[in-house]
């Protein structure tokens, strides 16, 4: 894995979290326990802190990044689909960022809200908890209730990538070399 100081600011990885080799950290970032980051995400921690909870799952080619005006901070239970690109202040527990949306600057992801994919949330743009939005710019779609069956599917995905943290340390070998 590509894990960089920068400065004094040195990242902070829970043991049982996966960082795939291809993936970058740098700077001031704290990942949880059992927290999967895949091949290609990049966790820039280099102007302000970033914090990742457990069980969260960074896909591939999403980007997370802070700014000197605030730091950002991913909940415990996120999902954060494929190609997103994270520059929000909050992303709260159990809340599903989708496939190439986009959070703006300062904006917050209520706990359990659904981004579709490639929506865009504008500058300090605030969800509400247990809401779907979608577009560009996202809007307001529908609630997402306790027995949605979206609400259900996401916490498979979330569940899915906590074993893979466990598996891919254990299972996962390079075979070209």
């Amino acid at each position: 894995m590509a894990v960089y100081a920068l400065g004094d600011k040195i990242p902070v990885i829970a043991e049982s979290a996966y960082i795939h080799p291809q993936a970058s950290v740098i700077g001031d970032v704290r990942i949880g326990e059992k927290v999967f980051v895949a091949p290609m995400a990049s966790i820039r921690g280099d102007r302000g802190s970033i914090s990742v909870g457990d069980e969260t799952n960074i896909q591939d080619g999403a980007t997370v990044h802070s700014t000197e005006l605030h730091d950002t901070t991913i909940g415990k239970r996120v999902n954060i689909g494929h190609n997103a690109a994270v520059h929000a202040k909050l992303v709260d527990d159990h809340a599903a960022i989708g496939m190439g949306a986009v959070l703006m600057l300062e904006s917050v992801v209520a706990k359990g809200a659904l981004i579709g994919n490639a929506a865009l949330l504008h500058p300090k743009t605030v969800t509400e908890p247990y809401k779907i939005y979608a577009g560009v710019p996202a809007r307001y779609l529908r609630d997402l209730t306790q027995d949605d069956p979206a609400r259900k599917a996401i916490e498979r995905y979330v569940d899915s990538y906590v074993r893979d943290a466990l598996r891919y340390p254990r299972d996962l070998r390079r075979i070209d070399v």
